[in-house]
């Protein structure tokens, strides 16, 4: 479930009771681990084919090593 569905649905009292009540029910226990920030992400467009890529192993190193 993302954040945002859950932070709609604590926004109405009467759901928001259930989420507890069925949670303590079933012994539910918030994890200790903070949540690390979010993966980032890179985007790598190419501009030559796989050939031309093999050739310069410069650029080849840097996409792979990107990818990795």
């Amino acid at each position: 479930m993302s954040l945002a569905t859950v932070s709609r649905v604590l926004n109405y009292e009467a759901t928001r009771q259930k989420i507890f009540e069925t949670a303590e029910a079933m012994h539910y226990h918030k994890s200790r681990k903070t949540r690390k920030s979010k993966q980032k992400r890179l985007a790598i467009c190419l501009w030559c084919d796989q050939d031309q890529e093999i050739k310069d192993l410069y650029y080849y190193s840097i996409r792979t090593s990107a990818q990795a």
